[in-house]
């Protein structure tokens, strides 16, 4: 039967050796800030292989073409299309993304005329780009819901914090959490719940809505709840790549698979190894566990050394263009 990727443990067992040393790694998880440590073993089988010279797509929905918004805390969102770990950025910095969707972290820039600029890239460099002008205003939000992360693995339970301006009298405050229409909670702000449980993956937005001065005021922000088997895909699928390009004899996409810091420091070494590469791509191992974040994963690979399994580290991270690749190799 054909397998659609690569393995990612040797067995259970084997797994099970490596798993104690992997959760030790969680207090010292660096940019895992959010993570959870699961066994990545025989159970999720095989990770998708990355498509290559497929181009991007990028769409930009919200704000809407030459929008004015009165305040410049915002965010923005709209939807991507791509092979499996294409980044997405806003204005350089990385966005949320779940599905097809992805949404900004929360922008402040100056106010007055303002470029979106959202750019999708794929591991081999492809790119898609898609802009939109707005106009800003210098007002300051009225209410706030803030949620205390940009998000976890599901299932979550997410603090929120509301606030409101100085000398703002409050009606009843209606809260829907997740974006799906429903009021979650209607009632003064003093008694908003200051948490909410998330069982599903998602890119969900809350909304909080209430009446000041007879008008309707409003706050939104989105929250990633992230699929752990979707993460462990994203990261299985950027070893593999390596692992098939080195099958491949082929260096310079062997060297696409690491952060852009450590492409030449590593450069020597595989050039060195020259028609030898396709040996040492058996040699490399296969991922037991590890830790999955938002940002990346913190993983194990072992391989059967004298009848022994010994782990090495595997730490692959998001990089400034949101793709992930090899940090620690």
């Amino acid at each position: 039967m054909h397998k659609d990727g690569f393995e990612s443990a040797q067995s259970t067992a084997v797994a099970k050796t490596m798993r104690r040393a992997v959760s030790a790694a969680v207090s010292d998880s660096g940019n895992l800030k959010i993570g959870k440590d699961i066994n990545l073993g025989k159970a999720l089988g095989y990770a998708q292989r990355i498509a290559h010279g497929v181009a991007p797509t990028i769409t930009i929905v919200n704000p809407l073409v030459n929008a004015n918004l009165p305040g410049r805390k915002f965010e923005v969102r709209g939807t991507f299309t791509g092979p499996i770990n294409t980044g997405v950025t806003v204005n350089g910095s990385p966005a949320l993304t779940y599905g097809n969707q992805w949404a900004s972290l929360p922008m402040s820039p100056p106010a007055g005329s303002f470029t979106i600029e959202a750019i999708a890239t794929t591991l081999d460099g492809m790119t898609a780009n898609a802009t939109r002008n707005i106009t800003v205003g210098n007002a300051q939000p009225q209410i706030e819901l803030l949620p205390k992360q940009a998000g976890s693995i599901a299932p979550a339970s997410i603090g929120f914090q509301f606030r409101s301006a100085s000398g703002v009298i409050l009606e009843n405050i209606q809260v829907d959490f997740n974006g799906d229409g429903s009021v979650d909670f209607d009632g003064p702000a003093a008694s908003i719940p200051t948490t909410f449980a998330y069982a599903a993956p998602g890119l969900y937005t809350a909304r909080a809505t209430t009446q000041i001065s007879g008008n309707s005021v409003s706050f939104e922000r989105s929250i990633l709840i992230a699929d752990v088997v979707v993460q462990r895909q994203r990261a299985c699928s950027v070893y593999g790549d390596l692992r098939d390009a080195l099958t491949a004899n082929d260096l310079e996409a062997s060297l696409l698979t690491f952060a852009v810091h450590k492409r030449e420091a590593l450069r020597p070494f595989f050039n060195a190894l020259g028609s030898s590469r396709p040996t040492f791509a058996t040699r490399l191992g296969t991922i037991a566990n590890g830790i999955i974040g938002l940002e990346g994963a913190r993983l194990t690979t072992i391989r059967l050394e004298a009848g022994q399994p010994i782990g090495y580290p595997l730490d692959i991270s998001a990089g400034p263009d949101g793709v992930w690749r090899i940090t620690s190799f």
